[in-house]
């Protein structure tokens, strides 16, 4: 049976192919998540009204990317890309956005990632605000110059770093609020990680610093596992931001938070792991 994963792998290689293509797609997910955005934040309906206009907010964003993009993908591959989605499982009555019935009924190559855009931002503000509000903050203990001017240093300096760490476990938060599957095995690896890693430390002996790097390995693995058990899931999800907010997170002062985000890739829970890690080592920010 076909998933969304195999549309995307796709979609990757036809937008790889493509700059024009890539640009389009970039500027229909920045429309996708604007609007979705603007929905979600509208005083004058409730959450309900708000859910039922999103799958056909999303099809219109679907239909005007596809009216742009028609002109930059080979009828071949429009038509292969459609008889793949025609084979798309049914959708469960309970999404409101009816994730495969609109990649059957307005999709074309680009649509399952634009899709994707749309559920990253599903139920919060602007990931990007979030920081801004937690930067601003910051500002007044800020050593490294990056909450005054968002130009990146080389080290972030703590209140930074602990800024862009809480940021980036709020996007993941978010991102798995759309993967179901995932999301309970990353709450019980994490809890379980959490309770070993808080015997460790209360026990205090002379290799509590190895067993707790070895718990963490453990974690990672598992977490590596659980990625992979649930890749349709992922696939759906836009890791854009994620990445990002990893990436400057590798730049924390504090050598345990920026270690586990740089080996983060791809796996949904490293967010989390980071700061779970971080707490309660010497120096650590509290």
């Amino acid at each position: 049976m076909t998933s969304v994963r195999d549309l995307v792998a796709r979609e990757e290689r036809l937008l790889a192919a493509s700059r024009q293509l890539r640009g389009i797609h970039a500027d229909a997910v920045q429309r996708a998540r604007a609007a979705v955005i603007a929905l979600q934040q509208d005083g004058g309906i409730d959450i309900d009204e708000a859910e039922a206009r999103l799958g056909p907010l999303c099809a219109e964003l679907l239909d005007d990317y596809a009216s742009r993009a028609a002109a930059l993908v080979a009828e071949q591959d429009i038509r292969a890309w459609r008889e793949l989605a025609s084979t798309l499982p049914s959708d469960s009555p309970f999404d409101p956005v009816r994730t495969n019935d609109l990649l059957r009924a307005h999709g074309t190559p680009g649509a399952a990632r634009l899709l994707a855009a749309v559920e990253s931002v599903r139920g919060g503000a602007a990931p990007s605000d979030d920081l801004d509000r937690s930067l601003a903050a910051a500002a007044g203990r800020c050593v490294c110059g990056y909450a005054k001017t968002r130009v990146v240093p080389k080290r972030l300096c703590q209140p930074c770093a602990t800024a862009v760490a809480t940021a980036w476990e709020a996007e993941e938060q978010r991102l798995l609020q759309g993967a179901s599957g995932l999301r309970a095995e990353t709450v019980r690896i994490l809890d379980e990680a959490r309770s070993a890693i808080a015997k460790a430390r209360a026990i205090g002996t002379d290799d509590a610093y190895s067993t707790e790097e070895a718990l963490l390995f453990k974690t990672r693995r598992a977490l590596a596992r659980a990625n992979r058990r649930h890749r349709d899931e992922v696939s759906r999800l836009d890791l854009t931001r994620w990445r990002e907010l990893a990436a400057l997170t590798a730049r924390a002062s504090m050598p345990t938070m920026a270690g586990e985000a740089r080996r983060a890739r791809r796996r949904l829970g490293m967010a989390q792991l980071s700061r779970l890690a971080l707490r309660g080592r010497p120096g650590a920010a509290r």
